[in-house]
């Protein structure tokens, strides 16, 4: 779909692109994380979730590269195909999850794939006598639509994860295309704007790693949105860094919240991943995606149209309010890292009964 924006010469049908390549994005991107997640054992979670935003932070880079040096549209929808079709590849190569076969009661094709991992590493298992423990959690379990939106409501700790995780969601949405909207007003210049916020996205996902491993979680989610709160508030003076200079205290600030706003995008999908049960991991991401694109609307409002009207001390303490509340949402919800991945909503209940509100 990408490609055929290389012919296309028409705002309208230009707009029907745009959305088709959004909805193709989302599930390739997104169902690939899922099952990156899915496939990857609990220990090395956080280093894939490491190298999962570092190639999207390369991917922006592309993306800049393609936007400074390709000045004719059409021809930018050419370049991007290409790119799509050459990262893109390994999908029609990667295995379903088991864990996904599990929850759909086919153990045949969880075996089988399995068999394919196991090709992958030197490790010997007779697979098939093999007793899949987890098998009988969903003996009587129908996968289907209905069926998850039916659970949200019948599972009240489901229901309350999912919807902090939501407005988490959101705030990243409002905070990352805010910026990315802005870079123009911010910096002298868009393009190098959008190199500096590629290295400031590097910076924050290679940061992110050890503060997790450290902390944890829940306490690094938290840490990380008040220090965002900190920087906001911050950079509402109006101090020059030298005299003369077009760089000032605002641009040096927005690079800090980009990096923390950028640590944050990395952890919520890796919590989110932990938090929500596999039966209901694809719907939990739906819903904190389609959050996340609600404020990727409003953020560009928020930085852009609000300055000329208001003042600029107006979107940086809506983001610095916006950041705290996350940070106390944070406080509600279960730390993940020294816990089995989740299989079904009953798991969700038995998770939290033993859970102690302490930071």
């Amino acid at each position: 779909m990408t490609f055929s924006g290389t012919f296309c010469h028409n705002y309208y049908f230009l707009l029907v692109i745009r959305y088709l390549m959004g909805l193709g994005m989302y599930l390739s991107a997104t169902g690939l994380y899922i099952m990156t997640m899915e496939l990857t054992p609990l220990a090395q979670k956080n280093y894939a979730n490491f190298w999962a935003h570092c190639c999207w932070a390369a991917g922006v880079i592309i993306a800049t590269a393609i936007g400074y040096f390709v000045r004719e549209w059409n021809y930018m929808f050419l370049a991007t195909s290409l790119c799509h079709l050459i990262l893109n590849a390994q999908i029609f190569f990667c295995p379903e999850s088991p864990r996904f076969y599990v929850i759909n009661q086919d153990m045949a094709s969880a075996k089988r794939s399995l068999k394919f991992l196991q090709s992958l590493t030197t490790c010997e298992l007779d697979i098939d006598d093999m007793e899949i423990a987890e098998s009988g959690k969903v003996e009587n379990r129908q996968q289907t639509l209905r069926q998850q939106i039916a659970e949200y409501l019948a599972y009240p700790p489901l229901l309350f994860e999912t919807l902090i995780q939501m407005y988490i969601w959101f705030f990243v949405g409002v905070s990352y295309f805010g910026f990315n909207f802005g870079w123009d007003s911010i910096f002298p210049n868009m393009y190098l704007g959008y190199l500096m916020s590629s290295v400031s996205e590097f910076i924050a996902y290679i940061g992110v790693v050890p503060v997790i491993k450290f902390l944890g979680r829940r306490r690094a989610m938290m840490l990380m949105l008040v220090a965002a709160a900190i920087s906001f508030l911050v950079s509402i003076p109006d101090v020059p860094l030298s005299q003369g200079s077009k760089w000032d205290l605002e641009g040096i600030c927005a690079l800090v919240g980009l990096v923390l706003a950028s640590g944050v995008i990395s952890l919520i999908y890796l919590w989110t991943a932990e938090l929500a049960p596999t039966s209901h991991r694809g719907s939990a991401f739906a819903l904190g995606s389609g959050s996340a694109r609600i404020g990727g609307f409003l953020g560009p409002y928020i930085f852009n149209n609000l300055r000329p009207v208001t003042h600029k001390a107006v979107p940086l303490s809506i983001m610095a309010i916006m950041a705290l509340v996350g940070a106390v949402g944070c406080f509600f919800l279960v730390e993940t890292g020294d816990k089995e991945t989740a299989l079904t909503a009953e798991d969700i209940v038995k998770r939290r009964k033993n859970f102690r509100y302490q930071l």
